[in-house]
């Protein structure tokens, strides 16, 4: 018998929940579906632990690869023989191990997807899940611009499959933002912060920050002008009217020959540029992408191109990937249905 007077057993932790008959049955369709589609465009699967090694998070944290404040979310156990242990928090630091580990050396494109749980901390007032089931997929060893358009058609084609209506797809270039930066001359918890403020389109925010920081005023309204710089394939010839950096001049010339690339596909009225996606996980080298729907909150899927990440691991090789959140895509799918 359950004694009252302590925890109930029978609750589940926070941020956990069951998927009973009709969820469960839901959740494994927008699985299969999405499985279906990539087996069909010629990724291979790779299944990765549950848990391994702490080191491989710690290595990907102290080269700055992973999510800002995801180390502080990442489950940490020790073995019986003392081995300090974590729970998956992030898919693809795993794939940059197994691509150092098992592909070093390799000569051709590399097509793979994964589908799992990831597990993070997240704090109690947040009301975020802490087990969070993934479909996902990279393009390992391949950095071509059609890479990246590849990545994106794919991500429009598995959405819509569902019919999901107001499927929006964001790309960015955090190499904008980079450009941004070296002209500013802000470096450290300076451009974190600033970096956090531009994320949440926070123009407030953002005004005094930049108030109360030296910065030449020509960047500085470039700056303050990165919360409204969203939109069609015009928000591009308005950011290069002020892109003074090299940098940033390089990731708008790379989302123009993004958009050559996927602008026939009928699609591609689904997809928007915005320039102020500069968070996202800490190892993107180059574009960044997220996919929204009518019903959820925030995005259903979110990915972006890695092209130094398994360097940390001893192996370079260029790569982009991106994840499909399954709940969120079932919620979407859900609460649409029911309107």
């Amino acid at each position: 018998m359950i004694d009252q007077t302590t925890k109930n057993p029978l609750r589940l932790p926070a941020g956990i929940k069951d998927f009973i008959f009709d969820e469960a049955k839901e959740h494994r369709f927008v699985e299969r579906a999405l499985i279906d589609l990539l087996i069909e465009n010629g990724y291979g699967e790779i299944i990765t632990p549950t848990f391994e090694h702490g080191e491989i998070f710690e290595i990907a944290t102290k080269a700055g690869m992973i999510r800002n404040g995801l180390d502080e979310k990442v489950y940490r156990f020790l073995d019986r023989d003392g081995n300090l242990l974590a729970l998956r928090a992030d898919f693809t630091a795993q794939i940059a191990r197994i691509a150092a580990s098992r592909f070093k050396g390799l000569t051709k494109e590399l097509k793979i997807f994964y589908t799992g749980k990831v597990f993070r901390a997240e704090p109690h007032h947040e009301g975020r899940s802490r087990e969070k089931w993934q479909v996902g997929f990279e393009i390992l060893n391949k950095s071509s611009i059609a890479a990246d358009a590849e990545a994106v058609i794919h991500i429009l084609e598995a959405l819509d499959k569902f019919k999901l209506k107001n499927v929006r797809v964001a790309i960015g270039h955090i190499g904008y933002f980079h450009g941004l930066i070296k002209e500013s001359g802000l470096a450290g918890d300076k451009m974190k912060a600033l970096k956090y403020l531009v994320e949440r389109k926070d123009s407030a925010g953002i005004e005094r920050f930049l108030d109360e920081t030296a910065i030449d005023d020509e960047v500085k309204n470039v700056l303050l002008a990165l919360p409204d710089l969203h939109g069609d394939i015009t928000v591009l010839q308005k950011a290069k009217a002020c892109a003074g950096h090299e940098k940033s001049m390089q990731a708008l010339l790379k989302l123009d020959k993004l958009w050559d690339e996927i602008s026939g596909h009928p699609l591609s009225k689904n997809v928007f540029f915005d320039l102020s996606e500069v968070e996202g996980m800490g190892y993107y080298t180059g574009i960044m992408i997220k996919a929204f729907t009518e019903g959820v909150g925030s995005e259903v899927g979110s990915g972006g191109r890695y092209d130094q990440l398994t360097a940390v691991f001893g192996a370079e090789m260029p790569a982009i990937g991106f994840s499909f959140d399954v709940d969120l895509v079932g919620k979407a799918i859900k609460i649409q249905k029911e309107k």
